[in-house]
Formats: structure tokens, C-alpha cells, sequence
């Protein structure tokens, strides 16, 4: 199981999301976050999505969401990462493991 972090540009976002349901991968939380770039030292408006997926959906997401930024010509502007998760629980069925995912 893993969390992959997404930073875009609010303007991306429609675009990951579209390839990452062509992987079926549907389920995500997205959020609105600020970023400081150090380049002229100001505030950046950024959209986070964050999205737990088993080991078999790790590749096919984070190549979607890698082609969907390139196809959009700024791929540049995304940042993305993948974190281990140790334990995923769905509490309002009390799953555990892969399944909650």
C-alpha cells in the first residue's frame, strides 16, 4: 500500500484526474494548498491530491499522472511523491490492510 502526493497547479487537476480514471483509479481527496517558491519570493495557489492505492496500481498512477502533466506541456510545475503506508483502515465497514483501500 501507498500515498501518492500530487502538488499541481489547480489548472492540472482535471487532467490528472481524467488519466487517473483511465487506470481506475477513482478514489482521491483533493485540497487546495499554498506554495512558496523561491523565485520572486511569493505565495503559489497549488491543489494536493492524495491517493492511497495498492502495490499493483502504484506504476499505472503515477504514470498517469506523470503523462497527464507532460501531455499538458508544464510538467515542471507538479511535484510527486509516493509514501510506504504501514496500515489502512476503512472505518465504516472495519477494514483492514489492502482491502480498505
Amino acid at each position: 500500500m501507498h500515498l501518492v502526493i500530487a502538488v499541481l497547479r489547480p489548472s492540472q487537476v482535471e487532467s490528472v484526474r481524467r488519466a487517473l480514471v483511465m487506470v481506475n483509479v477513482t478514489r482521491m481527496t483533493i485540497g487546495d494548498a499554498q506554495g512558496w517558491h523561491d523565485r520572486g519570493g511569493t505565495l503559489r495557489q497549488e491543489t494536493i491530491l492524495e491517493i492511497a492505492v495498492n502495490e499493483d496500481f502504484l506504476a499505472a498512477a503515477t504514470q498517469a499522472i506523470t503523462t497527464a502533466l507532460e501531455a499538458g506541456g508544464d510538467s515542471a510545475a507538479g511535484r510527486l511523491f509516493t509514501l510506504p503506508i504501514g496500515e489502512a483502515v476503512q472505518l465504516y465497514r472495519e477494514v483492514r490492510g489492502p482491502e480498505a483501500i
